[in-house]
């Protein structure tokens, strides 16, 4: 049998977040292939390089040049992820950036801009496109049975912020992709802030989708980090999507009846496809289900030529975008084309 195909990359980047939530899916990436781990703390530069098996550096440029890796993940806080993110673009080479992408819509363009005239390309870590449960989704919206989009409800509530931007960017983000992830493009919003105390925040915006469906998208930072809410549920013709903190879907529709039921007055039917806690291994772990191992096999792929790139760094751009648009409808208090 051949050898899989793999992909040199480093990591730049060491901090709680990669090294938790992201390192570990490397060995079950077959394409991934890790050569250097870069952080600006020596110790944890060479802890995690010598665990992955890979050469330790504490400057970026250094590294790009002694390793030259086919590709790059940039993991750190948003001015990292512009500045690095901007320097391994220039050389031509693919990098994952986390999200978001930069301190702001501007920055995120230049990244864009900068892939485009390096002839290169760049993903954000968009996970939850990832996590299975949203996968499935997915595919259930473009069957016949579906039909087509009606409506999508985004919900999310963490743990307290200090303002509605970095709750926006750093959380409420991955909602907003996902409502163009699922959704399209959004043409028009309407935004509602409220702040209840300080650290409790909470947004709720009315979307207008381009094929003229429509969306609601609430988010508050209410609850605890230790138990966050997040339910999404999309509407077609005929049917209907109920996700679950993006590790359990049920699809209601006429279509998923199993039995016929003759004579009993009998309302709700549903197919549901979920994590059990039966499952051993990697498949039952959050590295799967929250789609982490899910964005960075599709990178060592992407990278290895093996399949596109996506979410790329204009979805990054499209979600700064609509985070600035949100915060300006909101403070106006009038619609707002995007």
């Amino acid at each position: 049998m051949a050898a899989a195909k793999t992909a040199r990359i480093a990591f730049i980047g060491a901090g709680t977040h990669a090294t938790e939530s992201l390192y570990p899916n490397i060995p079950q990436i077959p394409e991934f292939e890790l050569v250097a781990v870069c952080d600006l703390d020596a110790n944890k530069a060479e802890y995690w390089a010598r665990r992955y098996g890979a050469r330790a550096f504490t400057e970026a440029q250094a590294m790009l040049d002694e390793v030259g890796p086919a590709g790059v993940c940039v993991v750190g806080p948003p001015e990292m992820h512009y500045e690095v993110g901007l320097q391994v673009l220039e050389r031509g080479i693919p990098v994952f950036i986390e999200k978001p992408p930069a301190p702001t819509l501007a920055g995120a363009q230049e990244l864009a801009e900068g892939a485009r005239a390096a002839g290169t390309w760049g993903m954000v870590g968009f996970m939850k496109r990832f996590a299975p449960a949203n996968v499935v989704a997915k595919e259930y919206m473009a069957s016949g049975e579906f039909q087509r989009l009606s409506s999508i409800t985004l919900i999310h509530s963490a743990g307290p912020y200090e303002d509605l931007r970095r709750m926006l960017m750093f959380n409420g983000i991955h909602m907003i992709d996902l409502s163009r992830y699922f959704g399209g493009e959004v043409v028009e919003l309407f935004a509602y802030a409220f702040e209840a105390e300080p650290g409790l925040r909470t947004v709720s915006v009315a979307l207008s989708f381009a094929d003229g469906a429509v969306g609601q998208l609430n988010l508050n930072s209410g609850q605890h980090w230790r138990d966050c809410f997040e339910q999404v549920y999309i509407s077609g013709a005929g049917a209907g999507i109920l996700i679950d903190a993006s590790r359990t879907v049920e699809v209601m529709a006429a279509g998923r009846r199993f039995a016929a039921c003759d004579g009993l007055e009998l309302y709700g039917w549903s197919g549901r496809y979920y994590v059990s806690g039966n499952m051993a291994g990697w498949a039952a772990g959050g590295h799967y289900t929250r789609g982490y191992w899910g964005e960075l096999a599709r990178f060592a792929r992407a990278v290895a030529g093996l399949e596109p790139p996506a979410p790329t760094i204009e979805d990054g751009v499209a979600a700064m975008r609509l985070i600035d648009a949100i915060i300006e409808s909101a403070t106006t208090g009038r619609p707002l084309k995007v």
